[in-house]
């Protein structure tokens, strides 16, 4: 009983790819990407395309709108830039620099 235990303990069980982190091409295929998830203690969590947990530093970047309002986005320590939803973006060119 105990060497079953062990044996379940050792096989590592694949990611899960959370279904808002798919986009379906067909009924049964979809592309998966990254997505940076939040909750209400202000707790970020990135879910990577293949199912894994990112565990570097996500940052906060100021922009400014075309309106002259001021919004944010999110980066990561590896260079990825995602918008106020937690959906991938291109790197903004409107970033503020405080100096």
């Amino acid at each position: 009983m105990k060497s079953t235990l062990k044996a379940k303990k050792l096989i590592k069980e694949k990611p899960i790819i959370p279904e808002t982190n798919r986009h379906y091409t067909s009924e049964t295929e979809f592309v998966a990407y990254d997505r940076i998830y939040g909750n209400i203690y202000k707790q970020l969590k990135l879910i990577q395309k293949d199912g894994t947990i990112y565990t570097g530093k996500i940052e906060k970047k100021s922009i400014k709108l075309k309106d002259g309002t001021l919004s944010f986005v999110r980066v990561t320590a590896d260079n990825r830039w995602f918008d106020r939803c937690g959906m991938p973006i291109d790197k903004p060119t409107n970033l503020i620099t405080h100096k």
